[in-house]
């Protein structure tokens, strides 16, 4: 295995081991839906993260394994294929920042963790109980009756989304974009026929 195999390879594994772990970290808010539909951004960064993954695996089968693969898929469709990744988590970053924004860095703040309590991301989205004050998707029953175990909660959940959101853009800005320079670097070098990176 050539060099630049090898530094391939430990960038898909580091790649895809960060995708796993993004998406780890989302389904933990969409199995601690407890009331209504997780937030759309929720859903789609498990879309983004699965995404990542598949394509990590099929380019690290690539780099170690289907070396075959070179002569059946233009490298150019595969630089494609780690532009839209990068793209699609630096997107799911984005809406997850933009999601965050009222969050008071994860502290209760000067409303009284209101901020906290209405943000979607971090409350599971609010459905209206019979009437009463919004319901927090994210709020099992026994967080209803303490507001200091609710309000824990929200930030432990809120610091979940911070770190989840912190990496998907270093799996979208550096891994994905470091690739794709590995990948552009190689094809430069070599031509049309480049060895698998």
């Amino acid at each position: 295995m050539g060099k630049s195999k090898v530094v391939t390879a430990v960038f898909r594994a580091l790649q895809l081991i960060l995708s796993i772990t993004v998406l780890a970290l989302t389904l933990t808010f969409l199995k601690g839906q407890v009331y209504g539909d997780p937030p759309t951004t929720t859903k789609f960064t498990i879309f983004v993260a699965a995404f990542t993954i598949v394509v990590a695996v099929a380019n690290l089968l690539g780099a170690i394994w289907w070396t075959w693969l070179e002569d059946i898929v233009p490298t150019i469709a595969l630089m494609a294929l780690d532009g839209i990744a990068a793209l699609l988590f630096i997107a799911a970053g984005i809406a997850w920042s933009i999601g965050l924004k009222d969050t008071h860095g994860c502290s209760l703040g000067d409303d009284d963790g209101r901020g906290l309590y209405f943000t979607g991301l971090i409350n599971g989205g609010l459905i209206d109980v019979r009437g009463s004050q919004p319901l927090a998707g994210y709020l099992r029953e026994e967080d209803l009756k303490s507001p200091d175990l609710a309000f824990s909660r929200l930030q432990g959940l809120c610091h979940k989304a911070v770190a989840n959101q912190s990496l998907m853009f270093v799996v979208g800005v550096a891994l994905c974009g470091s690739l794709i320079g590995l990948r552009f670097w190689s094809y430069k070098r070599g031509g049309q026929k480049t060895t698998y990176v």
